[in-house]
Parts: C-alpha cells; sequence; structure tokens
C-alpha cells in the first residue's frame, strides 16, 4: 500500500513540475500572400502484362515428312498476351523547393 501511495505521490509530482517548466513564447513573422507551392508531377499508368495470358494453341509435337525423310519437330503453345492496369495515370503535387 505504501508503495502504490508513493509512486501515486511521484507521478502527480512529476506533472506538476513538468508544467511548471512549459516555456510559451511568441515569435513575429512576415508572412507572404503565398501560402504554399506544390508543382504538378505526372504518373504514368502502372500495367502489369502477363505473356501466358489466354492459351491460343496447345504444345504440340508432330512429324514433318520431306522425301524419305522423317522428322519429330516440336510446336510451342501460343498465347495471347492479357494486361492489367494495377494504377492508373494521374497528377501528383510535390511542394515546390
Amino acid at each position: 500500500m505504501r508503495y502504490i501511495l508513493g509512486m501515486t505521490a511521484m507521478l502527480a509530482g512529476l506533472c506538476v513540475s513538468s508544467a511548471a517548466f512549459a516555456e510559451k513564447y511568441v515569435v513575429k513573422e512576415a508572412r507572404g500572400t503565398v501560402m504554399a507551392c506544390y508543382q504538378q508531377v505526372y504518373v504514368p499508368a502502372t500495367v502489369q502484362y502477363n505473356t501466358r495470358g489466354i492459351l491460343a494453341k496447345r504444345e504440340s509435337v508432330g512429324w514433318v515428312v520431306t522425301g524419305d525423310r522423317w522428322e519429330k519437330v516440336r510446336s510451342p503453345a501460343v498465347y495471347f498476351e492479357t494486361s492489367k492496369t494495377v494504377e492508373p495515370d494521374h497528377y501528383k503535387l510535390v511542394p515546390c523547393k
């Protein structure tokens, strides 16, 4: 019990002493008519491309015959490329330097 009362008194004293040392001051400034300055900067769109978007033709293996020669050939798959806009193009305001 004494410990709790002691801690409470110490905290109260700390709060009172910090308020006593608070400093207040007034500064006179010459202000212009311009309150803020920003520059307009263009940000292009962010687009995600998928080269294996939509399957048009599956991979295949076949034979090509030329005269008396037979060759086994592989044809890779064919895809339509797809795109997705992650972030559209926009303008942002940057503070002047």
